[in-house]
């Protein structure tokens, strides 16, 4: 079962499942749910994340990378943009999971262009 689980970029799919469950209950774990436009943005792209990646397990196709890779830009750019920079924690969690998201995307597009088991000479 394993292989199967972590063929292709499933695995990636995975991650960001769990980054945006993380995200979706940071404002109350991390204390920040007064802060409403913080705690909808943490929300909403959580479920747009998920949303995404469990589509992505489902069948893959190359605009999925592309879709999480502007919502992990967006995480990133929020605090400045909604103006929530001040709170430490709601900024964090927002960096963090942010530059996760792009990173996995870029590894799941790297993924995708580059399947294992093709070698080019």
């Amino acid at each position: 079962m394993f292989p199967v689980i972590f063929r292709g970029k499933r695995f990636q799919d995975l991650i960001l499942l769990l980054l945006a469950f993380v995200l979706f209950m940071s404002p109350w774990l991390l204390g920040f749910a007064h802060l409403e436009t913080a705690k909808w943005n943490a929300g909403v792209v959580a479920v747009l994340l998920a949303y995404v990646a469990s589509a992505s397990l489902s069948e893959t196709r190359q605009w999925e990378e592309w879709v999480t890779l502007v919502l992990g830009a967006w995480l990133i750019a929020a605090p400045w943009v909604l103006r929530f920079i001040a709170d430490v924690p709601a900024t964090r969690m927002h960096w963090g999971v942010g530059a996760l998201t792009v990173v996995i995307s870029l590894w799941a597009e790297w993924t995708y262009r580059h399947p294992p088991g093709l070698s080019v000479r």
